[in-house]
């Protein structure tokens, strides 16, 4: 099959950017627990683009991965075409939950148990028919603490499909069952479950704030995690929503305007403010102190990566406030800890992927009431292009000319 990889990075050498499209064995279902997909759709996030441009806080990250390099992608929707026998029992028991809400369903699976419906000779092929899937790609131990605690989100030993191990940028991949999430076809449109993941990202900043509802919240970075926070912020009740990016190199002021800045007005964002240009960042500044009668934002989510970011944060956040930080940062900053956070009180709030399974709950409820239809009419998906062509698709989110890229394999 043809997949996407990137090389080891070497010690002491550059690491090439890019990746490398080649040929690998397709893998098969090995244990009773794992399932087979052939892959639908694969999205091209912001962490991908990272790896592609060998950015230097990955490299340590991924110094670990086979020497023959790892397949890319952490995104995807795909059709089941294999299950292990504990993996199909599981999947059976997804099907019966489904049959409550789908009469279709209710037929299939009539009165019978989750190993019943696992032991039809029909199953898989009727999965395969009916259902779109997708999957949590943070592979997680369940014996250390945080598992043992329920916190799977922040297992010490977990290992992200993608980065670490072989990911969905091929026409095939296997994961473990506890890990799959299906979907009747038409439930979710497919190219929004292809990237899942990422909305989950975006769901999760927004999950672990004390609340928004009635709240001023300032979204500081336009990927497409952070225009997706804005849509959910909005969607959970925020009362204005201020968001910041910042044009440079091909990503022009007027891309900006044209494309993120317009995008984020359609999801709900008030006022739109590109940082790198001096007044606008003061007027930034002006607004977001403006609120809660000038004490400022109640809450900042930092999506950029850029510490930059990280002092307009401080700037703009009221005592009291919360800083939910996910963009992944290079290299070190000095913090007046002090100043900054101690005195005013100010909560800061790490994020690490999707809680499980809370925030795959939470964005499915909101994704079925009307986003995922938002997101489809706003055109967030900007490109489509075959996995053999995927430099395309990186230029195109490079040059700030995209937001959402998927790849078909």
């Amino acid at each position: 099959m043809k997949a996407v990889i990137k090389q080891k990075p070497q010690m002491y050498q550059a690491w090439q950017k890019g990746f490398q499209l080649v040929e690998r064995e397709k893998p098969v279902v090995q244990n009773s627990n794992y399932v087979q997909f052939k892959v639908v759709a694969a999205g091209i996030c912001g962490t991908d683009v990272g790896i592609y441009n060998s950015k230097d806080s990955l490299k340590n990250n991924m110094a670990n991965i086979s020497p023959e390099g790892v397949t890319i992608g952490h995104e995807f929707c795909g059709k089941i075409t294999d299950a292990g026998s504990k993996a199909k029992v599981r999947l059976a028991n997804q099907v019966i939950q489904k049959s409550k809400e789908y009469k279709e369903i209710k037929k299939f699976v009539k009165n019978r148990t989750a190993a019943q419906v696992a032991k039809d000779k029909t199953f898989i092929d009727y999965l395969n028919k009916n259902f779109i899937a997708t999957a949590e790609m943070h592979i997680t131990c369940g014996e250390c603490a945080q598992c043992k605690l329920g916190d799977y989100h922040v297992c010490t030993k977990t290992v992200i499909r993608g980065l670490h191990g072989d990911g969905s940028y091929a026409e095939y991949i296997v994961l473990p069952a506890e890990n799959i999430l299906i979907f009747k076809n038409g439930e979710i449109p497919e190219e929004i479950v292809g990237f899942m993941d990422a909305i989950g990202n975006a769901a999760h900043t927004v999950q672990v704030l004390k609340s928004i509802k009635g709240k001023t919240v300032a979204v500081l970075g336009l990927g497409v995690i952070g225009l997706m926070s804005v849509a959910i912020a909005k969607g959970a009740g925020a009362k204005k929503i201020l968001v910041t990016d910042a044009s440079h190199g091909e990503n022009t002021h007027e891309k900006l305007e044209a494309l993120k800045f317009k995008m984020a007005r359609s999801l709900g964002a008030d006022e739109c403010f590109d940082v790198s240009i001096p007044e606008e960042k003061k007027e930034f500044y002006k607004v977001a102190k403006e609120q809660n009668h000038g004490a400022g934002v109640d809450a900042v989510l930092e999506m950029s990566g850029s510490y930059h970011a990280y002092d307009d944060a401080f700037n703009v956040v009221r005592m009291g406030g919360e800083i939910a930080l996910l963009g992944l940062t290079s290299g070190t900053l000095p913090v007046d800890f002090s100043k900054h956070v101690i005195f005013p009180g100010i909560t800061i709030h790490g994020v690490i992927g999707r809680r499980v399974w809370s925030t795959w709950d939470m964005m499915t409820e909101i994704l079925k009431k009307g986003l995922a239809k938002r997101f489809m009419k706003a055109g967030f998906v900007t490109h489509q292009v075959p996995l053999a062509d995927y430099d395309k698709g990186f230029q195109a989110i490079i040059n700030g000319d995209a937001l959402k890229v998927l790849l078909r394999p």
